[in-house]
């Protein structure tokens, strides 16, 4: 829906591409500082782009359990046209769990669950979901949301059923670190 929307506003400026391209590195620069620094222990910073930092999780001996990312989905919506409780940063949990959702049809997943808690005092929106590996085991995927600073941030998570709950932990731990710096 954001691209949508930057799209139909770049096509009325009469560039749609270089609009387009001109956003995206801005807000995604202005996330890469708080993220690296908050980084819980095992998370090791993997290829990245401008738009999306990417982390492998390691166990304490050093081997790969799951992965972690932290992105910018878009600027944050007005609070106070949504419905109090049905919205993170102004934007509708249904738009966010309709993202997850299309993600997952893509990776041949399904989402599980979703729900909304608190972590630091700011409201999360939370989407469980799984996919098949390649080895035909499931994974855990966990999307949180969050605004921070007008801006609405995905902390997304993949790991196998059984690291799922550490993930889910240090995924709050580091939710927790960029709403407070």
């Amino acid at each position: 829906r954001l691209r949508q929307l930057r799209l139909a506003s770049a096509a009325k400026a009469g560039s749609p591409k270089k609009a387009v391209s001109q956003a995206k590195p801005a807000k995604a620069n202005s996330t890469t500082l708080p993220a690296v620094n908050s980084a819980p222990k095992g998370w090791n910073q993997a290829q990245s782009s401008p738009a999306e930092l990417q982390f492998r999780v390691d166990d304490s001996a050093g081997s790969q359990v799951g992965s972690a990312s932290i992105s910018v989905v878009g600027p944050a919506g007005d609070s106070s046209t949504a419905p109090r409780g049905k919205s993170v940063g102004g934007v509708s949990t249904a738009t966010l769990r309709r993202d997850v959702i299309n993600r997952m049809i893509q990776e041949n997943g399904w989402v599980v669950n979703d729900y909304q808690k608190e972590i630091g005092g700011r409201t999360v929106y939370v989407v469980v979901a799984q996919s098949q590996a390649k080895n035909g085991r499931v994974q855990s995927r966990m999307f949180y949301f969050t605004e921070v600073d007008g801006r609405i941030y995905n902390v997304a998570t993949n790991s196998p059923v059984e690291q799922a709950e550490r993930l889910a932990e240090e995924s709050e731990k580091v939710l927790d670190s960029l709403q407070t710096r």
